[in-house]
């Protein structure tokens, strides 16, 4: 097999027959449906021989036969070209390895109307080199897509009724527009829908001013039917082009933006079903679809590349839970089969106590709310029962004059300053809290008012949708829910695991820290900065994890602050537990395969970590020598190894793997310390394990310790009675990074 290189476009070719040396191929370039001729653009392609390559190296990396200078990564990219060579050209390709539209796959509808969504079912696919062989990594997936539209006037007309008038603005997140009224195909991305009709919409040509409509009058014979409406900019920031909304095509494609709670409903009844149908549906539908086995592997073939039609079978262990989860009322026992618990006459383990709190009460929509004190004075009884404690004067109550309807304040801007206004009045009073009662859900006003109370004005906030908890069968289970989120708010402990569960932990003292950073969306700003969360424990309860925020260079992985961010940390964990950690666990979450060694390379987040140790230990008056034991292990969500046991006596009620399993054998790294762990009850559709890393430790802690560590320490989630797939803390700095984002 040989790799191929274009200079410019620093592309791989791959050929399974070395192709003659030098070669360079002509080429005219010219748009769908356009006539080729001698005045259209031509360009040289040079092919470079870049490398061959030596099969036998591969088998002996396979087999940690090689020294760390070998690089397989431009091996397993020529495998992926090949691999999904079939898939590339005959579906759409979304990210690097998924592909959807294959023939015969019907769409699932997310939501009515031509502006409305759709889902397509599809297949991720991968080479993977593990110990001793090389696999392929098949996976189902769904996305969403644009419904196909035949002209985008349609589309607005149909937006504009349903919204009273509001822009179109769902397709200027990157969607790609079709015209041919040029003669020809040609397709750009939409910047925006303008706010002036085709008539006046100008621009300047020929010395003198023209309107859109004028212009496609003139120069392509082009009488408009709706010079009223809008038109389409397909330029750029610094040059505009416009084009007529019935014009314009939307094809099907994938959708970049955010799902709305209808189609996030509908997205999970669609793409969750269980490990049996989805591990059918890879045998029966995927492999044929993405062309892997007989009869349309005849490209493999040419590559002496086969492979098998049956799932691999790897060994896999269940872990038991911790023995007993600690609460003020007692030890509470572990349902091992769920990895969970039921918090019925249960009290906090440390219980908050509040002497002043308030209640905001947020007027949206066409009446006032009503029964809010029956709401509030239900939620101080939830949270006195689980062990907080009130002092017995009422709140102070705050209610905001009605809001502007959606229609006339579609960002909701104009409501959110309202609320603004309302809170600062009510934090003069200095309550230690505020309750927000919203009428109902509002993928706006919950944002704003977070973003007002955590981030504009430091006030703790908890909030309760009323149309739900009126409509609940058990308001007393939705109000010790909340609780659950408020005790933890205000410093308390809501539980700790058994002395046991945590040895691991406390023959030295340990501060477990999680990191992330959080990426701006395809629908940002350009230049919206990356967010970073750190946060770390503070004692040896291992309960409350203040964090620390930076935002930093967009898109930017690495964090730029950590030295003071951990600095941060550890004068927190000293401040509380009077003494400095011996031993310091990081959970890193949300970095690559591909920067594990960026994280420890020289001036990167190892060496940062250490920084902080050194900077702590020169302001420790008395200390001294300060070098804790660190361990760093990466946590990984984005892949997509799944399991399902193969004796029904070891499912699941829905036929997942049960909370605990953990595999370590067969389809891990090469030469890497991982293992997958599944620590929650799959309740809904197929559990996807966390894969978790070791990429430098200086604890010495082996494979068990860690393994049955992060699985136990998974029971200390404080919002939920249940285990969670991702170990809390990386999760809490997860949190925290949306938080900072809201």
């Amino acid at each position: 097999m040989s790799s191929l290189s274009w200079h410019l476009m620093a592309e791989t070719l791959v050929s399974a027959k070395e192709l003659p040396q030098p070669m360079q191929i002509s080429v005219r370039f010219f748009e769908e449906g356009q006539a080729s001729g001698p005045n259209l653009p031509e360009f040289t392609v040079s092919l470079e021989l870049v490398r061959e390559w030596d099969h036998d190296k591969l088998k002996k990396y396979l087999h940690c036969d090689v020294d760390d200078s070998y690089d397989i990564s431009p091996l397993i990219s020529a495998y992926n070209i090949v691999l999904q060579q079939h898939a590339s050209s005959t579906a759409v390709r979304v990210g690097n390895s998924r592909y959807f539209g294959f023939p015969g796959f019907k769409a699932n509808e997310l939501s009515p109307g031509l502006t409305g969504l759709e889902a397509f079912r599809g297949f991720f696919l991968s080479a993977r080199p593990v110990f001793g062989e090389l696999m392929v990594n098949v996976g189902v997936c769904m996305t969403p897509f644009y419904k196909p539209i035949a002209r985008l006037d349609w589309a607005y007309d149909e937006f504009a009724d349903l919204s009273k008038g509001a822009t179109l603005q769902r397709f200027t997140q990157n969607v790609k527009v079709t015209t041919t009224y040029l003669g020809y195909t040609k397709r750009r991305t939409l910047l925006r829908i303008t706010s002036s009709s085709a008539e006046k919409t100008t621009f300047m040509r020929d010395g003198r001013k023209v309107s859109v409509a004028e212009h496609f009058r003139n120069a392509h014979n082009i009488l408009l039917e709706r010079p009223d409406l809008p038109v389409a900019d397909l330029g750029t920031a610094k040059r505009s082009i416009y084009v007529p909304l019935e014009l314009c095509v939307i094809e099907s494609q994938p959708f970049r933006g955010l799902l709305n709670d209808r189609e996030t409903t509908n997205m999970l009844n669609h793409a969750c079903q269980s490990p049996a149908a989805n591990f059918e549906e890879i045998i029966k539908r995927g492999l044929p679809s993405l062309a892997l086995t007989e009869p349309k592997a005849s490209l493999l073939d040419e590559f002496g590349i086969s492979i098998s039609k049956t799932m691999i079978d790897v060994p896999g262990r269940e872990l038991p839970p911790p023995k007993s989860l600690h609460y003020r009322s007692g030890p509470l026992l572990v349902q091992p089969a769920k990895g969970s618990w039921n918090l019925a006459n249960v009290r906090f383990h440390t219980g908050a106590s509040v002497a002043k709190w308030a209640v905001l009460v947020i007027f949206d929509g066409h009446t006032a709310p009503s029964n809010e004190e029956k709401v509030w004075t239900g939620f101080r009884e939830g949270c006195q029962k689980s062990g907080m404690t009130f002092t017995p004067q009422a709140p102070i109550i705050a209610k905001t004059s009605q809001l502007p309807r959606q229609s006339q304040d579609r960002d909701r801007s104009e409501g959110i300053k309202e609320i603004k206004r309302t809170v600062q009045n009510l934090i003069r009073d200095e309550p230690t809290f505020i309750l927000v009662l919203l009428p109902f859900r509002d993928m706006r006003l919950y944002p704003g008012v977070k973003r007002i109370c955590d981030i504009e004005l430091g006030i703790h906030s908890i909030t309760i949708v009323l149309n739900k908890v009126l409509k609940s069968r058990s308001p007393q289970q939705y109000y010790a829910n909340v609780a659950l989120k408020l005790n933890q708010k205000l410093g308390g402990i809501n539980h700790t695991l058994d002395a046991e569960s945590t040895r691991w932990l406390t023959t030295k003292s340990t501060m477990l820290v999680g990191m992330d950073v959080t990426h701006p969306g395809p629908a940002s700003k350009a230049g919206t900065p990356s967010i970073a969360a750190v946060v770390a424990t503070i004692d040896k309860s291992f309960a409350q994890c203040p964090a620390s925020l930076r935002c930093q260079r967009s898109r930017q992985e690495m964090i730029d602050d950590l030295t003071e961010m951990m600095l941060e940390r550890l004068r927190a964990y000293k401040k509380k537990s009077g003494s400095l950690p011996e031993r310091v666990i990081v959970y890193r979450d949300g970095v690559s395969e591909g920067q594990f060694d960026t994280v420890l390379e020289h001036g990167s987040e190892k060496d940062k970590i250490l920084d902080a140790f050194k900077a702590i230990h020169k302001e420790t008056k008395g200390l001294a020598e300060y070098r804790p034991h660190l361990s760093i292990i990466i946590c990984g969500k984005r892949h997509h190894a799944r399991f399902r046991p193969k004796d029904h006596k070891n499912e699941s009620r829905n036929g997942n793997t049960r909370p605990g399993t953990v595999v370590d054998r067969r389809i891990t790294s090469v030469s890497d310390f991982d293992f997958y762990l599944q620590a929650h009850d799959g309740i809904k559709g197929q559990a996807r394990p966390t894969h978790y890393t070791v990429i430098y430790d200086e604890s010495g802690l082996g494979a068990n310790d860690i393994q049955q560590g992060t699985h136990t320490v998974s029971y200390l989630y404080a919002r939920a009675t249940k285990s969670v797939s991702l170990v809390p803390f990386a999760y809490y700095a997860d949190l925290a990074c949306e938080r900072a984002r809201c």
